[in-house]
């Protein structure tokens, strides 16, 4: 392996290695079991799991990501960039297996989206951020199954960034008034609208 590739492996381990094979200190009963170890792809952008990791959810249900998954990290529109960097913060082991899922499509996108708050919560994510990304993938994000169009209701309706920004500012106002729970933030994003 060239020097170059084994330091910048060297500092995806570092980046990505947080909480490994710990319980989560926020109690949900989630944890994490492995690092995320991956190499950058050629795109520049994507990066590619070395190792086994895994996600055992707070009912203990298991999400395997084999070595091989593809992640682009945080899913989120580029004007969230600055509050949400795709590859930095709490939420990424959370974004690792949310991308898993979300490719293979082994669960029901509800079950996806939810996997993704809880890994965030488990990963110590403060309650807040995790519901407003929950909240945010759940209006915008993939959707799959019998019945299901391919994106949320907010996917067709949020066409520009500014009205993407004002969205989130208006959830995040939300949550921040009302603290719902994810199953509230669940029925406010299916009817597309922000009480």
């Amino acid at each position: 392996m060239k020097p170059i590739k084994t330091k910048m492996l060297t500092t995806l381990v570092v980046i990505f290695s947080c909480l490994g094979a710990v319980a989560s200190a926020q109690g949900n009963g989630g944890h994490f079991v492995g690092e995320v170890v991956a190499t950058l792809l050629p795109d520049g952008r994507n990066l590619k799991l070395v190792q086994d990791f895994r996600y055992v959810d707070p009912e203990g249900k298991v999400w395997d990501v084999p070595p091989g998954t593809e992640t682009d990290g945080a899913s989120v529109p580029q004007a969230f960039w600055l509050a949400f960097p795709p590859f930095t913060g709490k939420y990424r082991q959370a974004a690792v297996v949310h991308d898993r899922y979300c490719q293979t499509k082994e669960r029901t996108w509800k079950a996806t989206h939810r996997v993704f708050y809880d890994a965030m919560i488990t990963a110590g994510v403060d309650e807040t951020t995790a519901k407003v990304l929950y909240g945010a993938v759940y209006y915008m994000g993939p959707r799959w199954g019998f019945g299901a169009q391919t994106r949320g209701p907010g996917a067709a309706k949020l066409q520009t960034e500014q009205e993407q920004l004002d969205f989130m500012k208006r959830l995040r106002a939300w949550i921040d008034r009302a603290n719902p729970s994810p199953t509230e933030i669940a029925t406010a994003m299916e009817t597309g609208r922000v009480p």
